[in-house]
């Protein structure tokens, strides 16, 4: 494993989120979304998503 400290603390973190979680990936993600929805209402940042385009259909 690489010994770069941002990477040990981005695996700490995720580690941390999914035990909050109990290593379930539909709530893990739902906290994460709550998370930068707030972060972005305290910061006033607009958070745009892209939609996909359907790629198969478009041939």
């Amino acid at each position: 494993m690489n010994d770069n400290e941002l990477l040990i603390e981005k695996f700490k973190t995720q580690k941390i989120l999914d035990d909050i979680a109990e290593h379930d990936l539909a709530q893990y993600v739902s906290n994460t979304h709550a998370r930068i929805e707030a972060l972005a209402a305290r910061l006033e940042l607009k958070l745009t998503y892209g939609t996909p385009t359907n790629k198969a259909g478009a041939a």
